[in-house]
């Protein structure tokens, strides 16, 4: 049974300019002992995730809800106060990004790693003193670390001890947001090492969260693959970082540079979309080398691709002749031409710009038909769902897994 099982978990803020979709249906479980890595861009809702799975709400949460099962109860019927009894820090504790943050600099090292014993567990000041150092030589610090004030110890130092009060409640899941971001590589190298050891010594579950593919290539055995709020691809560590299913998956990957190749690391065109307003369909589909019909374009998104090629020098004077482009709903625009030659001439240039480009410029892909009208030529373009996740144990949203073709 696995220890944590989230399903159709959503965390939506409330900004002035709308609904932020930091989290957006996602899903995952794990095992006992096992680790998920969550990689993406910054951005993509990988924090958010852990703060929804911990309950770590900001005031300006506007929608939140789904499934987290944790040791076999749902806790989402918990209410607050409960739900910080039994489940966050004893039962599911987390790792911040920013050791220095997480302590305060005016108390002791050792005071800051017994405190939870005695807020959760009522031990008293004594004991929680020795767990506290016992805890920190876990980690491989020593008994004099107890004493020293953060301000005196090294950002490698600092980081295990802040895993040293992750881990004093015993729980069974760990969160760990960028643990070894701010650190240099020989005490990241170190870091990783240390919760390899702790997960064979204490059998404990980790969520990982890093953009880092090399870092979680080394713990994970799981990746769950977060873009634009959502999951789009999870699946065993030694599938997905070999052969991906995903092309955002495969895109982030040709990101990485390779010590043993020549080849140049390839990057992502564009960039992530905005969450108050998503596209729909795939939320890829923008920046996808291989999107097609069913990938989910709109009329406003088909319009701005359109001036973008009218003014790219590469492009320029490539497109048919336009005076004025307008949105007619989400799937339909109108197109008036400039005044030379008829409109159902440029309704069939149009119609053979679109099939010669259409492997080079994916968007015009999305064009279901081009109609001559009066005045103006009007385009209609395919009706698209975003995709679940396709598969069983390794699973990714892509149109193309469900056997479509490219």
């Amino acid at each position: 049974m696995p220890v944590l099982d989230i399903k159709n978990l959503v965390l939506w803020y409330r900004t002035r300019k709308g609904p932020v979709h930091a989290v957006d249906d996602i899903s995952f479980a794990l095992e006992p002992g096992q680790t998920i890595a969550l990689v993406g861009e910054s951005g993509s809702g990988k924090t958010s995730t852990a703060n929804a799975i911990l309950r770590l709400l900001p005031k300006n949460v506007l929608r939140y809800e789904g499934n987290v099962v944790f040791d076999g109860q749902d806790v989402m019927e918990f209410d607050t106060e409960e739900f910080r009894k039994v489940v966050r820090w004893r039962g599911i504790s987390m790792v911040f990004q920013g050791a220095m943050n997480s302590l305060n600099p005016t108390i002791r090292v050792g005071g800051q790693v017994a405190e939870p014993l005695m807020v959760h567990y009522d031990v008293d000041r004594d004991e929680a003193a020795d767990q506290a150092i016992e805890a920190l030589g876990k980690v491989g610090l020593s008994a004099d670390t107890a004493r020293r004030f953060p301000f005196e110890l090294s950002g490698g130092m600092k980081q295990r001890v802040v895993i040293a009060m992750a881990l004093i409640l015993k729980p069974k899941v760990v969160i760990l947001d960028e643990p070894t971001s701010a650190l240099d590589v020989m005490t990241q190298t170190n870091i990783i090492n240390l919760l390899k050891e702790l997960k064979n010594t204490e059998h404990l579950s980790y969520i990982f969260i890093t953009h880092d593919l090399g870092l979680a290539s080394e713990l994970a055995d799981l990746v769950g693959i977060v873009y634009a709020g959502q999951l789009v691809e999870v699946g065993p560590a030694e599938g997905v970082f070999v052969k991906p299913k995903h092309p955002y998956t495969g895109k982030l990957l040709a990101s990485v540079p390779r010590l043993r190749s020549e080849a140049a690391p390839d990057f992502i065109p564009g960039a992530p979309p905005d969450l108050t307003d998503p596209p729909p369909g795939c939320r890829f589909h923008l920046r996808c080398p291989v999107s097609f019909e069913k990938c989910g374009w709109s009329a406003p998104e088909f319009i701005e691709q359109v001036r973008l090629l009218q003014i790219l020098e590469e492009t320029k004077g490539t497109v048919p002749a336009i005076e004025a482009m307008t949105a007619k709903g989400a799937q339909n625009l109108l197109i008036k031409p400039v005044a030379n030659g008829t409109v159902a001439e440029f309704a069939q240039r149009l119609t053979s710009f679109i099939a010669q480009n259409q492997e080079t410029y994916r968007f015009l892909k999305s064009v279901e038909s081009v109609q001559a009208k009066a005045k103006v030529v009007e385009v209609k373009l395919h009706e698209s769902t975003p995709p679940p996740l396709i598969g069983g144990d390794w699973r990714a949203s892509c149109w193309l897994l469900a056997g479509a073709g490219s």
